[in-house]
């Protein structure tokens, strides 16, 4: 895991001055430090969870993949991404539903508890198939902020999320903008 670097701020500098190490280092390593490890965080769910009907429950995330900024725990609040660096993210989600046909299935993005505006999906139940409903906007989020992929179903009974032979659900967190 790199260090938590902070966003890269680029440097004014004026004809004359001397490309020091310590110039240098702070405006062009660190800066290209960061552009290459930017905060990216990739969690999934490796045991069933189960969904409530017509109640929103956070999905919890029990494997990290990939977590470059530390903002995610397997154990506690594990249904959270918190930012360590301020800045616009990537969020993507998706939520597998074990098969059952009645009502509907959704996943929407959290931030702070709240649904964030573009960050709901949905798609109705099937008897055949897992339903895996997906959703991913972009959120700006300040350090201490957290986001979270949230599920919904109608089936009229608690209803289990899918994990194993390829069906599962994820969340990947992306640093995309200061």
């Amino acid at each position: 895991m790199v260090p938590n670097l902070p966003v890269p701020i680029p440097a004014n500098e004026v004809p004359g001055n001397l490309v020091t190490g310590a110039l240098w280092n702070t405006n062009v390593y660190n800066g290209l430090t960061f552009l290459l490890n930017r905060p990216l965080c990739s969690v999934w769910q490796n045991a069933a969870q189960s969904v409530p009907n017509a109640t929103n429950t956070p999905i919890l995330f029990d494997s990290t993949n990939l977590d470059t900024y530390g903002g995610h725990s397997n154990t506690t609040n594990s249904s959270r991404y918190t930012a360590q660096v301020a800045g616009w993210y990537w969020v993507y989600g998706n939520i597998s539903y074990s098969t059952n046909s009645t009502g509907i299935r959704t996943a929407a993005i959290n931030k702070n508890g709240s649904t964030v505006a573009g960050g709901f999906g949905s798609n109705g139940g099937n008897t055949a198939y897992y339903t895996t409903v997906s959703v991913a906007v972009p959120v700006l989020m300040a350090v201490g902020d957290y986001v979270e992929t949230v599920a919904y179903q109608s089936s009229g009974t608690a209803l289990n999320t899918a994990v194993g032979s390829g069906q599962g659900s994820g969340m990947v967190v992306w640093f995309i903008h200061a």
